[in-house]
């Protein structure tokens, strides 16, 4: 290697050495200036609350922790109130929670009465026929069980709980709209204009929790609960024209003047020596007037 090689070799590595240098110095310098601010933001912190403890900084951390224990109250109080709901209520309300992810909306559709459950079949076969899997989601018939008490006896119904009405949830798109108002059974969507009016998140848990709850009851296997959920008719009212049919007043009239679905009993009004005389009886034991 000649002199003038040697040279430029050492040339480059003072050049080299140098650079290293100059960028340790500057870091040096960086953090010496980052760790002087961030002293001097603690020193301006301490001065503050070390001037005002009963003034803004005190009033934001009493704050503070009031919110916290504010939140931590209502989470109990929240546990709380879950543990004391029975298994339907506990399943409607996660119901409602999950509609808030759900895809698509809930709308209303009119149906002939009589074909709820025919519409939901046709709507389901038409989506899988025409690929709208990821356009229409779910159809539901809201359902109730309902428990009937007449002369005959007592008797535990499940039915459609609004006549000539079902829920489809899916996008507002034409095409797929087009197609449900063309299935069999469907006479359109329900809203005030051309366009249909989805549903509130309120309004769909109202209709489909009665059947939703009931699943649940059943599910856990709590019939008490279940039978409490359920809608009671009856077949009597305050004010009927009955006659009795059974026992020591058989064959007179009467006048119902209470009714109690859970044991079956009516409270009637027998007229006897032209004086109406309270008598209790069972619902097998008198026949409505018609």
């Amino acid at each position: 290697m000649t002199d003038e090689e040697n040279l430029e070799e050492a040339t480059s590595n003072v050049d080299d050495i140098v650079e290293d240098a100059v960028d340790t110095a500057l870091a040096a310098s960086a953090a010496a200036d980052a760790d002087a601010m961030a002293q001097e933001a603690q020193d301006e912190i301490d001065q503050i609350e070390a001037d005002a403890p009963s003034g803004d900084v005190a009033d934001g951390v009493a704050e503070a922790e009031a919110e916290r224990e504010a939140a931590e109250a209502e989470q109990t109080q929240e546990q709380e109130n879950d543990d004391e709901l029975d298994a339907g209520a506990k399943a409607v309300k996660e119901f409602s929670k999950t509609l808030r992810t759900l895809e698509g909306k809930w709308y209303v559709l009119h149906t002939y009465s009589g074909y709820e459950k025919r519409v939901k079949s046709n709507i389901e076969s038409r989506v899988a026929s025409f690929g709208l899997e990821d356009v229409i989601f779910q159809v539901e018939v809201p359902m109730e069980e309902v428990e009937k008490h007449t002369e005959k006896g007592k008797k535990v119904v499940t039915r459609v709980r609004v006549p000539g009405y079902v829920l489809i949830r899916m996008y507002p798109d034409e095409n797929a709209r087009r197609i449900v108002r063309e299935t069999e059974g469907v006479t359109g969507f329900v809203g005030p204009t051309r366009e249909p009016a989805p549903l509130s998140r309120q309004e769909v848990v109202s209709m489909l929790a009665p059947m939703i709850a009931s699943q649940a009851l059943k599910d856990a296997g709590d019939k008490p609960a279940a039978a409490k959920k359920r809608t009671i008719e009856v077949s009597f009212a305050p004010g009927d024209q009955v006659t009795v049919t059974d026992g020591p007043f058989a064959t007179m009239s009467a006048v119902v003047s209470d009714v109690e679905p859970t044991t079956q009993k009516l409270n009637v009004l027998v007229s006897i020596f032209g004086r109406d005389t309270p008598v209790e009886l069972g619902f097998d034991q008198v026949e409505k007037l018609v």
